[in-house]
């Protein structure tokens, strides 16, 4: 006997399909034992309330799922921890800021965030960050009476800089250290490149002087002898 696929079948075969498609799109980028460390970086203290630096460690990943531990250092207090989830292709979790988002996230992406809500990524740019330069993508997002303008480095989706913004006051950290990446060795000092002709008259120059200097205090010996 054969089987009628109604449309309400066939619309749930459609609706499935789609879902498995955006959760197989969104990818991971980091691993368990993963961290970066961003610090205030706007000069000055930070504003009251506002922490000196934050830790984000990655504990461990599960499909599409990153349990984080996000470690807070007040400018006046001790460091404050938290244990945090976040699914990069769902958008849902506890995290309290947008910390990571799906890895290779491009330009007109558009990226599930905290709160339910979504974003497109603006676009993409190269900075220097925790010693490398790194390909950024970056999109800005507003939560109440704030704004936040994050950067995610490109290759992990991994949260790099953040501006908050709210009124006349505004704070920016950016990453200083981390394992993820490697930090780039600087340039090897180089000598100026002295040409050949130049070298030898130089040469000469140092041996006929110290002839002259030899003459000069072997006369001066002989006429105190």
């Amino acid at each position: 006997m054969r089987k009628t696929v109604t449309f309400g079948t066939l619309a749930t075969l459609l609706l499935f399909l789609c879902t498995a498609f955006a959760y197989a799109e969104a990818q991971v980028g980091v691993k368990a034992g993963d961290w970066i460390k961003c610090e205030y970086a706007s000069g000055g203290s930070p504003p009251s309330g506002a922490p000196q630096r934050v830790k984000v460690e990655c504990l461990s990943v599960t499909g599409t799922t990153v349990t984080l531990r996000v470690t807070f250092k007040p400018t006046d207090g001790a460091e404050q921890t938290g244990i945090m989830t976040w699914d990069v292709a769902s958008g849902t979790g506890n995290l309290t800021f947008q910390a990571l988002i799906p890895a290779n996230s491009k330009t007109g992406d558009t990226v599930k965030v905290i709160e339910g809500d979504s974003l497109t990524i603006a676009g993409e740019k190269t900075g220097t960050y925790a010693g490398a330069s790194r390909t950024v993508v970056y999109a800005n997002l507003m939560q109440g009476d704030t704004q936040f303008s994050y950067c995610w480095d490109k290759e992990t989706g991994i949260i790099v800089e953040v501006t908050l913004i709210q009124g006349s006051t505004s704070a920016t950290y950016k990453a200083t250290s981390t394992n993820i990446w490697q930090a780039s060795s600087p340039p090897p000092l180089t000598l100026p490149t002295i040409p050949i002709e130049i070298f030898s008259i130089s040469i000469s120059i140092a041996v006929a002087a110290a002839i002259i200097t030899t003459a000069v205090i072997y006369t001066k010996h002989k006429r105190l002898n």
